[in-house]
Order: structure tokens, then sequence, then C-alpha cells
């Protein structure tokens, strides 16, 4: 076909080649006219589809040959497809997206690959004919966008895990966005017609939406996309409140009509010839109405929002600063005695976009102001920035610069997922969800990506592994914050290191980086596997000289280990096995008398500290430091489950039905010293009589209470209560100890304790 025919025309020619193509096929679903009608509405759908593709490539002769040939690919492989619920030949669902990909300017690869994008998942063909027909680009991302599905029902939700990730798996940056634009805009177009599908699948979509692909759209910086997307799974996501949403809205949206003139006017009389202003109006939608982080309704009254538009980037300060120099005594024009209503600051709303952009390149100054009762949210923009803030990465995807952006965008969220293989989707829904609300912090000359709440210690194991573990805090913004300082959007942070390493099973629950969650976990394990190290080699010690071996010698000159390996030595401090077994098999003939040669092989593992964290003290036995002989210790698997804990030594009580005895079970003894006065935390629930039921249990086991007492503090709807107890000295000191022991688990029985620190 020439070259200059115009998009109408071009359209038109085509149509004869793809009668031919379909019509036997489409004979089992229409009769001969309304094949013509669907055809002639499909005709229409590609004209606007060139018409937009001349609009952005007019000048490369060629340009519309590879979408011809797809158009052409696409009718023939899905003719045979059943229509769709909606009643249409099922090709119009990847023309329509074809078309939103080219109004909206993405490449020829692009759209060539969103008319491809359901033939190999719904149709025979395959990735390698795609690559013969179109290339490997157009064959990645083709296949990236075709879902995974097992034969075994019970996979599914592993399926849409493994679905989302081979999204996200190109090697191609330039194909990985194309992939994840195709896949938000054929959502998009999905979601037009959601009303079609039975109600359930309706909420799976509505949710999936929600959570996932206005999710991402907002990480490439779409916020027009991202917000349509809402708009769209509000109602078959939340059925119930739609109703009142909407009444709720259409109050909102009166006042906005009502106000927004006026309120246009005094700005403009504000910024007087100062500087030259431009509106854009938010008119108020019932995504107003939802928590972008949570995703869950929110009953309130949103702020009415106002988009200032200047010329440049000076004059964004300029107008920022004029609205808040309470400059206030204009008079608009025709009502010289009309009092106008005051326009009041609040002045800790503002926030500076421009020198610390989000990272979806968000770029603005915002501020919230009351006017006539009403808070309006104003965004203050200039020409040049306007249009990113909007489209992101489709305000220009010609635009390599602007692509490297958001592809290193993507990937800082792809690299803050960890631990795939135990992902349920509803966490992978809440993660990528939590990514919009994603914050960014200067160190060392460059920005890093944190999930919001993130602390010091994020940010630390983020950077490296030894910098978290001895992480004594940071200097932020000039001034010294402890580990656990939770960071904010564009502060300036230099981690701070100590001596001594900072350990312990709480900091899981204080930080919100998965990824720093789990070098975290990753560094405490080599850590407390060099610490398991030093311990066994006390035990191969103590072993050579408690059985009179001095001919044995485990480390050679160059204090390098000989005889037994790095391994054996940790098996050892771990529990796994005896010096003594280890030496056997490596052939070293051992003594007929001495400690290790007794029946019993396992001597105890003194623990002289409770806080050491190689030694986990699981829910089931609720142990407390005892000393007697009922306290036995066994090595954790790297299978156990131990997410929520650091230990790779589980302390039970001997009798614990959860004990394994294909491990070895070692006795424990404890050298810990009790003070005179301990200080214990009991969590319990508030209740009528809590005090008199705590002094009850304790006092008739004869203890002497120094002081008990509450206080207000709450903690997840738990009331804390401190006791402080004196425990007598002298010949009685371990039955007393012992008593103690029993007194907190009858404290456990009660039905309100929760937790004891």
């Amino acid at each position: 076909m020439p070259y200059f025919f115009s998009p109408v025309q071009r359209a038109e020619l085509l149509k004869e080649p793809i009668k031919a193509k379909v019509k036997d096929k489409w004979n089992k679903y229409w009769d001969e006219k309304e094949q013509e009608k669907y055809l002639d509405s499909l005709i229409v759908k590609i004209s606007s589809l060139f018409t937009y593709i001349w609009r952005s490539y007019s000048n490369e002769k060629e340009i519309f040959k590879p979408i011809e040939k797809a158009l052409l690919y696409v009718f023939e492989a899905h003719a045979d497809q059943k229509p769709r619920k909606t009643g249409e030949p099922y090709v119009s669902h990847p023309l329509d997206v074809a078309i939103s990909c080219a109004e909206k300017g993405l490449d020829i690869t692009g759209i060539t690959a969103s008319l491809l994008h359901d033939v190999i998942e719904d149709t025979p063909s395959t990735k390698a004919d795609l690559r013969n027909e179109f290339g490997d680009d157009v064959a990645e991302i083709v296949d990236s966008l075709s879902k995974v599905k097992s034969k075994d029902k019970s996979k599914i939700e592993k399926d849409k895990i493994q679905t989302f990730f081979k999204i996200l798996d190109s090697n191609h940056s330039d194909n990985l966005l194309r992939t994840i634009l195709i896949k938000i805009l054929d959502r998009l177009d999905n979601m037009k017609t959601v009303e079609v599908f039975r109600e359930e699948k309706q909420r799976r979509y509505a949710r999936e939406t929600l959570y996932i692909y206005s999710s991402l759209s907002s990480i490439l910086g779409m916020g027009f996309i991202s917000r349509q997307l809402r708009e769209r799974s509000i109602k078959p996501f939340f059925p119930k409140e739609f109703k009142k949403i909407q009444k709720k809205l259409s109050e909102r949206q009166n006042v906005y009509l009502k106000e927004n003139k006026t309120f246009q006017d005094l700005i403009k009389q504000l910024m007087a010839d100062e500087i030259e202003v431009k509106f854009h109006r938010f008119y108020p939608t019932i995504a107003d109405y939802l928590d972008p982080v949570s995703n869950s309704i929110k009953y309130w009254i949103p702020p009415l929002k106002l988009r200032i538009r200047v010329k440049t980037i000076p004059d964004m300060y300029t107008a920022l600063g004029i609205i808040h120099s309470n400059n206030f005594n204009v008079q608009l024009p025709n009502n010289e005695n009309e009092e106008i209503p005051r326009l009041d600051v609040i002045y800790d709303s503002w926030n500076d976009y421009v020198v610390s952009p989000l990272a979806n390149g968000y770029r603005a100054i915002t501020t919230e102001v009351v006017y006539n009762g009403n808070t309006w949210l104003l965004e203050i923009v200039s020409h040049d920035i306007e249009g990113i803030i909007d489209r992101g990465i489709l305000s220009n995807f010609k635009n390599k610069e602007l692509r490297d952006f958001y592809y290193t965008s993507v990937v800082a969220f792809i690299n803050n997922i960890a631990d795939i293989e135990s992902m349920r989707y509803s966490e992978l829904q809440a993660l990528t969800s939590s990514a919009v609300a994603d914050i960014q912090v200067r160190t060392d000359g460059r920005f890093i990506r944190l999930p919001i709440n993130s602390t010091i210690l994020d940010l630390a194991y983020i950077l490296d592994s030894d910098l978290g573990l001895y992480c004594e805090g940071g200097i932020v913004d000039g001034t010294f914050q402890g580990p656990l300082f939770r960071l904010q959007h564009g502060m300036d942070v230099k981690v701070q290191v100590q001596k001594e390493p900072l350990i312990s099973n709480k900091l899981l629950d204080v930080m919100e980086s998965r990824v720093a969650v789990e070098n975290f976990k990753r560094t405490i394990r080599k850590y407390l596997l060099g610490q398991a190290y030093e311990l066994g080699k006390e035990d191969y010690k103590r072993f050579i000289r408690d059985n009179q071996m001095d001919d044995i010698r485990l480390f050679n000159e160059h204090g390098e280990l000989q005889i037994v390996s790095v391994d054996d030595v940790i098996d050892v401090g771990l529990g796994k096995t005896t010096p003594g077994e280890v030496l056997e098999s490596a052939g070293i003939e051992l003594p007929t008398k001495g400690l290790f040669r007794r029946k019993v092989s396992w001597i105890p593992r003194i623990i002289s500290e409770i806080d050491n964290v190689m030694y986990h003290y699981p829910d089931c036995c609720n142990i407390y430091p005892r000393v007697d002989d009922e306290v036995v210790m066994q090595y954790k698997t790297p299978e156990d489950n131990y997410s929520n804990n650091l230990g790779l030594v589980e302390v039970h009580f001997s009798s614990c039905p959860n004990l394994d005895y294909n491990k070895p079970v070692i006795p424990v003894k404890w050298d810990i010293v009790f003070p005179e006065e301990m200080e214990i935390s009991i969590m319990v629930e508030d209740s009528i009589g809590l005090a008199g039921k705590i002094t009850g249990v304790v006092s008739r086991n004869h203890l002497n209470i120094i002081s008990l007492y509450t206080d207000s503090k709450f903690t997840s709807g738990l009331r804390e209560v401190k006791l402080h107890i004196e425990l007598r000295q002298g010949d009685n000191w371990k039955i007393d100890q012992k008593r103690f022991i029993s007194s907190i688990k009858m404290l456990r029985k009660i039905k309100e304790v929760k937790t004891i620190n």
C-alpha cells in the first residue's frame, strides 16, 4: 500500500483482506448481515488506530507496515474464538488496547505487541511463531503477557503470582516498560465491561485492579490512568458502600460547582500582575473517597482540588510565597460591596516535591488553604513538568532519559520484593499497593527508594549488610537519630556504625522493607553461625582436654583447621553432633574411657545469657529462665519455619510434643543469676479487677511484692502492667525462683495475659 494514503483510506483498504481471513470462521457465530456490521465497526477502530499512529510518527514512511501485518495476523488468529461477553468479535478487545496504546504515545513495537497480546494465551500461536513473523522484541513482550496456567487447580494462586512476575521478567528495559504498559491498558479496557461477569469475578477483578494495576500505574507516574482504574473498581469491589459514596460525591460536586469560579478569581487577584497563572480544575470523583494506600473507603470530606499552572519552576515558588503571604485584601470584579470570604493557609500542609521528587517522578508544590469553610488542595506546577505529573512515562515514550528513569523506578519496586516462593497472592497485592506510598531519601549523593515508615535500619540493610548489623543510627538532616527512627520523603541520611552488633527479634516487627528484613535475617544467621563455630571450637578443646588426647591438633601452625572442616565445627556448636562422632568418622581412634565415652554422650549446654539470639524460645513452651533439668535444646533446620525469629537453636521443655526425636535433644543448664529485685512487664487485656487477679495469684505463692501498679499505656488494645518482685536469697533461693516461674505460668492461664517481656 502506498504510504501516503490517509489513515482512513488505509483502514478501508484492509477491509477485504480481513474479510477473507475471518468470513468462514465467523459464519458459526453471526449471519452475513451481522458480520458486515461488526466488520464496519472494526474498520472504524482501525482508522482511529492509524490516526493516532500518524500523529506521533508521520515522518516515518513505512510506519504502518508492521501494524498492518499484525492486524491481518490477529484477525486470523482470533477469528475462531468465541465472541466476548458483550457479543462482539474477540478481536475488538486487542484492537481497543492497541488504540489506547497508540493514543497515549507508545512506540510501534509496543503497539504491535498490544495487538498480539492474547494470541499465545488464547490461540495456537507460539512464541516461536511470533519471533519469526515480528521479531524478538514483540515475541518477548507477548510471551510475558501470557498467563501461567497449571492443570492442577490447587495451584491457581501460585499461577497468579508467577504470572505477575512473568510480566516483570523482561531482560530488555524497554520491553519491560512496554509489557507493563500494555498490561495496564489491557486491564483498563477489561474494566469498561466488568459488569458482564458474575459478581464474584467482578470483585476479584476490581481487587486486582485496585491493588496491582492502579499501583503499577502510579509507580510509572500515570496519575490519570491510575485514577480511572480506581474509579472503575469501586462499584464492583464496594457494592454495599457504592450508593452511600455516590450521595456524598454528589454533595461534594455541588459545592465544587458553587465555589470553584469565585475561588479561581480570588487566586488570580492574589497573583495580580506578578506572574501569569492558568487553572486546571479537578472535578471531584468517586476515587477521592478511596485511600490510595490501604485501598479502603473513607467516609470523609475530601479537599477540593485546583491546579495552578505557571510558566517556570521559579514562578512556582513565587506563587507559593504569594499564597502564604496573607495578602488577602483584594476585591473581585463587580463585587465591591460584597464581603469576600477570607482565605486561610494551613501552613504545615505544604510539600515541596520539586527539590525532592517522588519515586514516580511527581514534581509539584502542594499546599492546603481554607476558603469559605472548604479545604482546597492547591497543586502548583510549571508548563514543562505538568505532562509528566499526569502521564508519567507516557508523557513522552520516545524520550530515552524518561524511559530510563521509570525503568529504574520499576526495578526499585521489584528489588523490594523478597521471599517469592512462600508468598500468597493477597500478600503480593498488598505489597504492590503499599509501593504507591514509597519514599525516597538521599544518602551519599544518591536516592534510595524505601517503603513508607522505613527506619534508618531498613536503609542500612539495603545499602550493605554489615552496615545494618553494626548500625548505631544516622545523621538525618544534620541531627543524629537512632536506628529505629522513621524516615520521611526527601530526608538526607548518613548511616552511623558502632562496635557492637545490633541484634534483636523485635527488629523484625519494626522494619518495613522486605528486602531489608531478608538481608537482616541472612546477616544474623551468618553472624550466629560464627558464634556456633566458636562454641564448636570450645567443645572440641574440652573433648581433647578431658580425654587426654594431646596428640590431636585441631589447627595447624598457620591457624587453619585440620582433621575436621568448618562445617563440622559449626555442627558441633549447633548441637547437631558431638566432637567424638566427628573425630571417629575422620578415622581418629578414641580412648575407651573418659567423659565423652560415657553412655550419655550429650553433655548439657550451658546458657549464661537469656538474651543470646542464638537461642529461640518458642511459644509452645513459654519458657522463662529456669534453674532445673526440664529444659532441652535442639537445632533448627533451614526448612523449619522461623520467619519471625532469629535463633538457630530452639529451647523447649523436655516434655514438649513439638520436639523432633529424629534430631539430637540436648539438656540445658542455666548459668543465670537472678537479681534480688526484678521488674516484670505483663501485657493483659483491660478488665475489671485485673490487679486483684494478679496479686491474688502471686500472693498465694508467698512472694514478696515490692510494688504493683498499672499505667494507662495501651498497645494494640492491651494494657501494660508492671510488677516489681523481690526474691529471698539464701538456702531457699532456688525454690523461690521455681515458685516465681510457677506464678508466671499460673498468670499465663489467666485469659487476659497475652505476653511477658
